[in-house]
């Protein structure tokens, strides 16, 4: 027995054909236009219905993988706040080989997401992605830290030219440029004394 044809339900089906066929469809561009196709299978409704299954209220059609097609085994039921998560523009890590929403990593470890990508592409595990210890090197810097540092050390002259006092020790601390430092006392002495010097109005 064929299936009926519930207004909501048939609705979604022939969206979904819009979005994907009709280049005058409001959102085309972003289904049909990018390549977004639906499987010969499903431009029959009864059969789009029975692969699907009944519609949970309030729930809409989503596509798994948001580059996939309207197909079997690519397509569900989800809830309005899941299907906005899956979108293009949601970040994907993949973790000790299983992928992970950035967005979900966040919400559920209060670190930055920033903090968690750095973390997962050093090739961390799960939990030590999610810790909320503060990553540090054992030379005691932090992420990113060792190799500004190293750039820093690596420096032989100031941002105007002036050399670099090669006897100078710069641990733990930034390059220090002893002629930048000469001027400007040599400037700010200069001024004082044109002040000082100053007839009065």
């Amino acid at each position: 027995m064929p299936f009926k044809t519930p207004k909501p339900l048939y609705h979604i089906w022939n969206s979904m054909r819009q979005r994907c066929n009709n280049p005058n469809y409001v959102q085309w561009a972003d289904y049909g236009g990018r390549g977004i196709t639906i499987c010969e299978r499903w431009n029959s409704y009864d059969a789009w219905a029975a692969d699907m299954g009944p519609r949970p209220e309030g729930y809409v059609i989503d596509r798994i993988n948001n580059d996939g097609n309207y197909e079997p085994g690519n397509c569900r039921w989800t809830t309005r706040r899941e299907n906005q998560l899956n979108r293009r523009v949601t970040v994907w890590l993949t973790i000790e080989g299983e992928r992970h929403r950035l967005s979900d990593l966040a919400v559920q470890s209060g670190l930055k997401s920033d903090a968690i990508k750095a973390r997962a592409q050093l090739g961390l595990s799960l939990a030590e992605v999610l810790s909320p210890e503060r990553r540090t090197f054992h030379e005691g810097l932090a992420m990113g830290g060792l190799a500004n540092g190293a750039r820093q050390r690596a420096r032989t002259h100031c941002i105007y030219g002036h050399q670099f006092d090669p006897t100078e020790s710069y641990e733990g601390r930034p390059r220090y440029c002893r002629e930048c430092k000469r001027q400007k006392v040599a400037r700010y002495r200069q001024r004082k004394k044109a002040a000082h010097h100053c007839p009065p109005a």
